[in-house]
């Protein structure tokens, strides 16, 4: 980004420099300013819903329901999204919604009918699903379209680093505040953060420039046609099924253990507020500074290959946490496992824009997504189910073997000379990056 880009781009010159500098620059903001959301509510949604009084099966449909939701507003949302004129308009409109259910939800617990409020809170996180849902669908293929595809990879990565940053400082001072003020103040203090960095992620998105969409279906298509399209596609389809039908079993294991950390932590070893900000704290840290490397290793290797990587890395994840519950090992284990989720976090979303045609792109990604919801909706059930009957070790247990499914999944897909293959360019990439970070500390001691 140059000093001095003075003037807003026309739609047509979105692919300038100028206007790639200019929309980079605004989603930067963009995400900086709605992860606050991401640190100081999602680690701590179950932790709140405990707070209430919530059993361990209502802390499961704390994920559960906006998954459902999402998995049955996916595609009417794509079906909308291509009806509209701006996509750009459509994100504004449906994120200011997903904003003020945060004030809702602070609000739940100064009911005076403690019976009702976990019930309430439920069904204020299925309400705001809604609006996220078409909001996502949007934001996402407009933001797909924002840039070439040749240097998505880098400046995602980039926009992505700036993001996790400041969901690890969020993450960090929501367990601070939550620990410091009083119950139930210091959730609603929360909320109302919130709120407020998701208002001024809204006023930087309106000044965004959004590419002129080509292609796009305006007519009606059957439900089916439209889960099939991507699938059956003469192009992408056998790519877009390898790697979907892989994350969807890996995010059946993340969807059970995403309940399962929680009651972890606080039913079993009765960590501190702060304790548990920190770890999230730790996995942020280690995952905002290993985008830049993901980005690079993603142009040398391929996205492809940057997927397999993530998936092998987090496939024992659940298992080696479960082992031990001292916050040191705690704490380390979300250090080394950040770095992996950083390449995942990543190859998703560019994996995906890469296998769905692009004229096709909204239904693309909101099938992708309505399947990976779909796994939202059996994880934390199952997480519940194997608590209650086996205890937490036993879901941790389960999660991982859903991920080394997911892992079986794309391996049988890629075939096992190309998976060696692609494992072995992305350790050359990663070490040619460590070569090159060495060789200017190495010039530097010379000269002194």
């Amino acid at each position: 980004m140059k000093r001095g880009d003075s003037g807003r781009p026309a739609m047509d010159r979105v692919w300038s420099s100028q206007g790639k500098r200019w929309n980079f620059k605004l989603s930067v903001y963009d995400i900086m300013l709605s992860n606050v959301a991401l640190g100081m509510v999602t680690p701590f949604l179950p932790v709140y819903a405990i707070a209430l009084g919530s059993s361990n099966a209502a802390v499961g449909l704390v994920t559960a329901i906006p998954a459902l939701v999402n998995t049955i507003m996916y595609l009417p949302a794509a079906s909308y999204v291509e009806r509209q004129e701006s996509r750009l308009k459509t994100t504004i409109k449906w994120s200011t919604l997903v904003r003020v259910f945060y004030l809702a939800m602070g609000a739940v617990a100064f009911l005076p009918w403690p019976g009702l409020r976990t019930p309430l809170l439920l069904t204020v996180i299925g309400l705001q699903a809604i609006p996220t849902v078409i909001s996502n669908v949007a934001f996402t293929s407009m933001l797909g379209d924002m840039f070439p595809g040749r240097e998505r990879a880098r400046l995602f990565a980039l926009r992505s680093m700036y993001g996790a940053a400041v969901t690890l400082v969020s993450s960090l001072a929501a367990g601070i505040l939550l620990d410091k003020m009083k119950y139930p103040v210091n959730y609603s203090v929360l909320f109302v953060i919130t709120f407020v960095a998701g208002v001024g992620a809204l006023m930087v998105c309106t000044k965004m420039v959004e590419a002129p969409a080509k292609g796009r279906t305006h007519g009606r298509v059957s439900f089916w046609q439209r889960v099939r399209a991507p699938f059956v596609d003469k192009d992408y389809g056998r790519q877009f099924t390898a790697f979907t039908v892989s994350a969807a079993l890996f995010h059946v294991g993340i969807n059970i253990s995403t309940p399962t950390f929680p009651i972890y932590y606080v039913r079993s070893l009765g960590l501190s507020n702060s304790v548990i900000g920190s770890l999230t704290v730790a996995s942020g840290l280690t995952t905002a500074l290993a985008y830049p490397l993901w980005g690079r290793v993603s142009r040398r290797s391929g996205e492809g290959a940057v997927y397999l990587a993530s998936i092998v890395g987090l496939a024992l994840y659940p298992l080696v946490y479960g082992l031990y519950g001292a916050p040191a090992y705690l704490i380390g284990v979300q250090l080394a496992t950040g770095v992996f989720s950083a390449a995942l976090n990543l190859s998703l979303l560019n994996l995906m824009l890469q296998a769905v045609r692009p004229s096709d792109s909204a239904n693309g990604i909101a099938v992708f997504y309505m399947l990976i919801n779909a796994t939202g909706v059996i994880g934390p059930p199952l997480a519940a189910e194997f608590i209650s009957r086996y205890g937490v070790f036993s879901a941790l247990v389960l999660s991982t073997i859903m991920r080394i499914a997911g892992c079986a999944a794309y391996l049988a897909a890629v075939g096992p000379g190309e998976t060696v293959r692609q494992l072995r360019s992305v350790g050359k990439a990663l070490n040619v990056t460590a070569r090159r970070r060495r060789a200017p500390a190495k010039a530097a001691r010379e000269v002194l």
